[in-house]
């Protein structure tokens, strides 16, 4: 019997122990860990909760065993902290991962300029900065201001200069004065550290120009040829500048010391005692100038010149009608007057419903001059505005040919990018607009677009109120930014935006009676 207690015993024991392992294990079973709750809190940014994303990641970063995991951490919690906004606590996530990673950069293209400012604040405050004191003299020891310092080819001041902001490295050191050869240098800049350099500069002398004329004995009319002649050393670059509109025209050097330049009057020059100046530069870029003596005029309009002008008053008064008489005759008595095809496309353009004209002078005008930049802009807007991308696609891409820094052509061609379904490529695109125009709000407003299109509300939100900062009276941002609030649940934003819209002015009754329904369906 005392054994068969023992066993009963035993066996009690046993249930006993194997029950406590049993809740212990199964309570660590059910703890969140680091992965589930980066999981949470990364869906909870995308569905614009942004209080629960910040919750759930600050939880998680403990847990979370990789640099790169805490990294996407720290940087979803910036952009959450810029949406309420506080620019202090997302700076601080920013350098927490810069504590992780110095090398850490954001993508410019994909990330909304307001938290790049902010990164660009904790790169500044986080990171071990060295810096520079760049001094420049003369060969006799004077001081010289204004000269142009570089550090690998980009421009970082004037002198006397000094920077604190250098990150640590070996560069590339160039000081550019006009008049004075180059110094150039390499430098090392340590942490911590101001590095003192004094440049001496090594004066060049200044290209000699003897004379500059003209063969022009009479006043100038469109079509005839101006020949300019410039005298002096030979072997440089010689150019030549006609009034502020036509300047650095080249110059040919026919024989040794002899340099000619050719210009033909065209239909839009308009000048009187206007004074030619010629250029003569060397391979270090030092140039000498001088001006002609006998000053050039041209004769009085012509007759499409005339009705050209008639034309451009009308139209400046908002008389289209009258405006596309006068432009009409301009081109009656000049078919190929480039400016007159395109005013009076502006003219049609102006009239609603009369685009296909337009279209049809404008087109006229590249025909005539295909590097016409007005002609080629105006035509894509009207193609995007009626919704043409495909013929709007050649004519943005000739556009960037002609003008590879214009901003609105990029954001032309992000549109369209757009509308074929190509989304990192239209956000690229618009990013590239923004580098160039930055204040477009339609760039934002279509980068908003895109955004809502991915599914990425939270992102969609940033770039519509940066539109709606910025044209804080158009209609069509702020019912975008309404309705993405809306879709993130955020009724109340969504209510207040919309409460804006019946305060704007030139509402059509259709679009008014569209934003009582929606503030109506909210109140219900």
């Amino acid at each position: 019997m005392r054994v068969s207690h023992c066993k009963v015993t035993f066996l009690r024991i046993g249930i006993v122990t194997s029950t406590a392992l049993i809740l212990l294990f199964g309570g660590v079973a059910r703890a969140e860990s680091g992965d589930d709750l980066f999981s949470q809190g990364m869906k909870a940014y995308q569905n614009g909760e942004y209080q629960l994303s910040i919750d759930k990641l600050s939880q998680a970063i403990p847990l979370l065993k990789g640099d790169r995991e805490k990294i996407e951490a720290f940087k979803t919690m910036a952009f959450a902290y810029m949406a309420f906004p506080k620019k202090e606590e997302a700076r601080q996530q920013f350098c927490n991962i810069l504590k992780l990673d110095p090398t850490f950069e954001l993508d410019p293209i994909m990330t909304p300029p307001k938290i790049l400012a902010v990164f660009g604040e904790a790169k500044e405050k986080c990171l071990p900065f060295g810096g520079i004191e760049v001094h420049a003299t003369s060969g006799d020891q004077k001081t010289i201001f204004g000269a142009k310092v570089y550090l690998n080819g980009d421009l970082i001041g004037e002198t006397p200069l000094e920077r604190k902001d250098i990150l640590p490295g070996e560069y590339e050191l160039e000081v550019n004065q006009d008049g004075f050869r180059s110094y150039k240098a390499r430098v090392s800049i340590e942490e911590r550290v101001i590095l003192n350099v004094k440049s001496t500069l090594i004066e060049v002398r200044m290209p000699t120009i003897t004379s500059i004329n003209h063969d022009a004995t009479a006043p100038l009319a469109p079509g005839d040829r101006i020949e300019a002649t410039l005298m002096g050393d030979a072997g440089k670059a010689a150019t030549f500048d006609l009034g502020d509109g036509n300047k650095n025209l080249p110059m040919n050097e026919v024989s040794p010391g002899r340099y000619v330049g050719i210009y033909r009057i065209g239909e839009k020059d308009q000048f009187s005692d206007l004074t030619i100046v010629g250029h003569l530069e060397d391979r270090d870029g030092v140039r000498a100038s001088m001006e002609a003596k006998k000053p050039i005029s041209t004769t009085g309009l012509s007759r499409s010149q005339h009705h050209f002008r008639r034309g451009k008053v009308s139209m400046e008064q908002g008389e289209y009608d009258l405006a596309i008489d006068s432009l009409s005759q301009a081109l009656y008595e000049d078919p190929n007057f480039v400016d007159a095809h395109i005013l009076l496309a502006k003219a049609y353009y102006k009239k609603k419903g009369a685009y296909l004209e337009s279209i049809k002078y404008l087109k006229k005008a590249i025909e005539l001059d295909g590097d016409n930049l007005e002609a080629c802009s105006l035509l894509a807007k009207i193609y995007i505005e009626n919704g043409k991308y495909g013929d709007a696609f050649p004519v943005v891409k000739k556009i960037l040919g002609i003008a590879p820094d214009s901003g609105f052509a990029y954001g032309h061609m992000g549109e369209i990018l757009s509308y074929k379904g190509k989304h990192r490529e239209a956000i690229e695109t618009l990013r590239k607009s923004l580098q160039l125009d930055q204040g477009n709000p339609r760039v934002y407003f279509l980068l908003g677009n895109v955004f809502e299109r991915l599914g990425r509300l939270a992102d969609a939100v940033l770039e519509y109120e940066t539109a709606v900062e910025l044209s804080p009276t158009t209609y069509q941002y702020r019912d975008a930014l309404a309705t993405c609030y809306r879709s993130l649940n955020q009724e109340m934003s969504a209510f207040r935006h919309w409460k804006k819209c019946l305060e704007l002015g030139d509402l059509t009754e259709l679009e008014r009676r569209k934003v009582k329904r929606r503030l109506s369906e909210l109140r219900r």
